[in-house]
């Protein structure tokens, strides 16, 4: 039963991606709102719900402090992958050749590389028994906090609306006729799907982790981290389709930004310093994190490059780097 529940809260989740990603960009087709902006703020924040909703529900109700952090983490090394993803559909060639080269993306992925490190700095400190509080906040959430409004920022302060690269929006004239209401009633009601299938999913993920014996911190990490990733990548997709690589890219840049400035917000909620108290296999789930959005930016940067397999040299590496690691998370479970 438990797996059927799973199954279901996943099909909704990805339902109510498609919507969201359709609605996002007519949403800026009609606004003249840039895609990597609507990428980066709009699907950033709501494909980032279902992460949120589930590691809240780990920490408030299911007490799961483990599958929290590791549904935060996993999921943000899957984002990343969805670069793979969209390069063996893309046919032509390695797809980092054609995307734009965007300040909003060297932005968004420079904090999001930021913002993982200071996690991975929590959790050192917490192994060796340096514990800093403020009230229900631990320095470390505090500082995540200010790096990701930093961020938010100076990407607003940026003008996004236009690439740097000229990218050739195939959509010459979208659906003008529906009204901006319809439009943000539409993405409401999207939204709220996915934070209801969210709770649901957590808590049947957390009767997996028991009934398997896999573990809380595996669970989280891998089980719903791919769940959760599935309206990024319905969105990566569909955006590819469209021809809008920087709303694809500012989305999974994002969503690591948001997704971390999740853990925060569980912290309030977290008796204790939360990430001073997981397990310290999510060091490595960050690390590998960190090492696919480096070679996501790297891949960008790079032009011309050759393929193999109709792949880039930097899918190639990355999908190295997350089988990799992964296999050492089973092996640290």
């Amino acid at each position: 039963m438990y797996w059927i529940q799973f199954l279901i809260s996943a099909v909704f989740i990805v339902l109510a991606g498609i919507r969201l990603t359709d609605y996002a960009d007519k949403l800026s087709e009609q606004s003249n709102i840039g895609k990597a902006w609507i990428g980066i703020i709009l699907l950033g924040l709501v494909t980032s719900l279902p992460e949120a909703i589930v590691s809240l529900t780990s920490v408030i109700s299911l007490k799961a402090n483990n599958m929290a952090i590791g549904n935060l983490l996993g999921s943000n090394n899957f984002n990343p992958m969805l670069i793979v993803v969209m390069d063996i559909f893309y046919r032509k060639g390695s797809i980092t050749n054609d995307i734009g080269t965007n300040k909003s993306h060297d932005i968004s992925g420079s904090f999001a590389i930021i913002l993982t490190l200071v996690v991975v700095g929590e959790i050192l400190l917490g192994m060796h028994g340096f514990i800093f509080r403020v009230a229900s906040l631990s320095y470390g959430s505090i500082l995540i906090a200010v790096l990701y409004f930093a961020g938010m920022r100076s990407l607003s302060s940026i003008d996004s609306g236009r690439s740097q690269y000229s990218e050739k929006d195939p959509i010459k004239a979208q659906d003008c006729t529906i009204s901006a209401f319809k439009i943000w009633i539409n993405l409401v009601l999207s939204a709220v799907v996915v934070v209801v299938a969210a709770m649901w999913l957590a808590q049947s993920a957390d009767v997996i982790a028991d009934k398997t014996g896999l573990g809380r911190t595996f669970v989280g990490s891998i089980f719903l981290a791919i769940v959760t990733s599935l309206p990024e990548m319905v969105v990566s997709l569909s955006a590819l389709r469209l021809g809008s690589f920087d709303m694809a890219i500012g989305n999974i840049f994002g969503s690591n930004m948001t997704n971390l400035f999740v853990v925060p917000i569980c912290d309030i909620f977290y008796k204790g310093a939360i990430l001073s108290s997981v397990n310290s296999v999510h060091i490595l789930t960050a690390s590998v994190s960190i090492i696919l959005v480096v070679i996501a930016c790297l891949g960008i940067k790079i032009k011309h490059k050759r393929t193999v397999l109709g792949l880039g040299w930097d899918s190639i590496l990355m999908l190295l780097i997350f089988t990799i690691g992964n296999i050492f998370l089973y092996r640290m479970r």
